[in-house]
């Protein structure tokens, strides 16, 4: 058990002892890198949204090469970076720090006028950067999305998307393709034990095995259990709360799997959303549809299927999918493990039944079969970077033109996720037609009691609430 972190910033190594520096380990990428000169490292939102802090963060994978994340430095906190590199758009040169010696990215930028006030400007190189050692076949739609974390007022997309294209296209090799061995070497050589930092009444623990993270959970019920920190970091970086307490799980890899196990997948809690949408686009189109406009790619190569669960938000996020398709959820504490229904987890406005003493080790989520049509969706002002207004996952399958099941779940229409029961016993066994679908649609509209709040009045929600499900039967026609 450690006080302190060791990992390198544009190559170079950095230490910091929280403890002896007197340093809240709740201290953010972006403010630790502004504190430190580092002024490239721009702040907008601080809450993530807008990109301008944009940076890179790079670490050993399981194939032996380094991974590249882009990543929200402003609610990124210090201890996430144990044995990682971080790169920003001062350090992609870092082997000259000659102003006139540009990386491809920043060359494209630049050729292609992709800037003008300059703020927004590190952070859309960050995302390219990310992308130019991420080998894909990046059309139009796979670039938008990449970047739909990342906004500007003044300069214009287009140029933007061009200088990106100009840039992948390149395929020239830079300083981090030409010394990976050498740093791959660096950061293994970096000892990355449990952290046990405790700064006067603050206390930040990050251990490496689930047992002791079980352990942690069982001293210290009051830490608030974090992994990627995109959620409870807003409480400090927008709401100026101090976290007294928290359990951080990112470090463990007794988490972090993805497999597919006969039609069902087995997504361990701690696998970033990014990861697992990258697994998903052919075994599972409604899953991958509705991560692509799960926040953005910073946020997503950061959050993880098991923190939005444990959330336990009314909108639900990722959990009305699961409930769709009779997912179950698997808790793991001093007794072992135990598995329970998606449908039967929540219990009330966020709370679960979840022990004082468990947390959430994985979700098994039953893959579509062929005869089934399943889609989610989700409602917002804006399709990208957008809390959602409501969300609603449906699951249908017929025989002879005849309902045999439909699940039909709704997140921000009441305390806790829920089925629409009464719509769904009337569709049992009916014709799947117009006249059937507007009927059940009446339903819809009275079947929950919504609150209005600043995105959207309970009028509203329920008639969207109704429109999904005729929606839903259009799309179902396609399939």
């Amino acid at each position: 058990m450690k006080s302190y972190i060791n990992f390198l910033y544009n190559g170079e190594p950095v230490h910091i002892d929280f403890e002896k520096e007197g340093l809240s380990p709740t201290t953010t990428l972006l403010n630790w890198s502004r504190n430190n000169g580092f002024k490239e490292v721009k702040e907008g939102c601080a809450e993530g949204d807008c990109g301008a802090c944009t940076v890179v963060i790079a670490e050993a994978a399981t194939d032996g090469k380094l991974k590249y994340n882009a990543v929200n430095s402003c609610i990124l906190f210090l201890p996430a970076l144990d044995g990682k590199m971080v790169i920003t758009a001062a350090g992609l040169v870092p082997e000259t720090h000659n102003i006139n010696d540009l990386h491809p990215v920043q060359k494209a930028i630049v050729e292609d006028h992709a800037t003008q006030c300059g703020f927004c400007t590190p952070g859309f190189v960050m995302s390219i950067f990310a992308l130019y050692h991420t080998p894909d076949q990046y059309d139009d739609p796979k670039i938008n999305n990449a970047l739909a974390g990342n906004l500007c007022r003044c300069t214009g997309y287009d140029s933007i998307r061009k200088a990106t294209k100009a840039a992948l296209k390149e395929n020239k090799e830079d300083y981090y393709h030409q010394n990976e061995a050498i740093l791959l070497k660096a950061l293994q050589e970096i000892e990355t034990d449990s952290l046990k930092i405790q700064v006067g009444d603050q206390l930040y623990l990050r251990p490496t095995l689930i047992d002791e993270a079980i352990l942690m959970h069982g001293e210290h019920p009051e830490a608030e259990i974090i992994n990627g920190s995109s959620d409870v970091a807003l409480k400090q970086t927008k709401h100026f709360q101090r976290l007294p307490a928290l359990l951080d799980l990112s470090a463990l890899r007794q988490i972090k799997f993805f497999e597919k196990k006969d039609n069902e997948l087995h997504i361990g809690s701690g696998m970033d959303l990014e990861t697992i949408r990258g697994n998903v686009e052919s075994v599972f189109p409604a899953l991958y549809d509705i991560l692509s406009v799960f926040a953005s790619r910073q946020i997503r190569n950061v959050a993880t299927m098991g923190g939005s669960l444990g959330s336990a938000s009314p909108i639900g996020d990722l959990l009305p999918l699961i409930m769709a398709m009779d997912g179950s959820i698997v808790f793991t504490g001093k007794s072992g493990k135990r598995t329970v229904k998606a449908n039967e987890y929540l219990t009330g406005y966020r709370e679960t039944v979840l022990n004082s003493d468990e947390l959430i080790y994985s979700i098994i989520l039953p893959l579509p079969q062929a005869n089934e049509t399943v889609k989610m969706y989700k409602v917002s002002k804006r399709t990208d970077m957008d809390i959602s207004t409501l969300s609603a996952a449906f699951r249908l399958k017929l025989s002879a033109g005849k309902v045999d099941y439909i699940h039909m779940v709704y997140g921000g229409m009441a305390a806790m996720t829920l089925h629409a029961e009464k719509a769904e016993e009337f569709l049992n066994g009916k014709e799947w037609n117009e006249h059937n679908v507007n009927e059940t649609a009446r339903i819809l509209e009275s079947t929950f009691t919504p609150l209005s709040d600043a995105r959207s009045g309970a009028k509203f929600r329920n008639i969207v609430t109704a429109n999904l499900l005729k929606k839903f039967y259009e799309d179902s026609k396609e399939n």
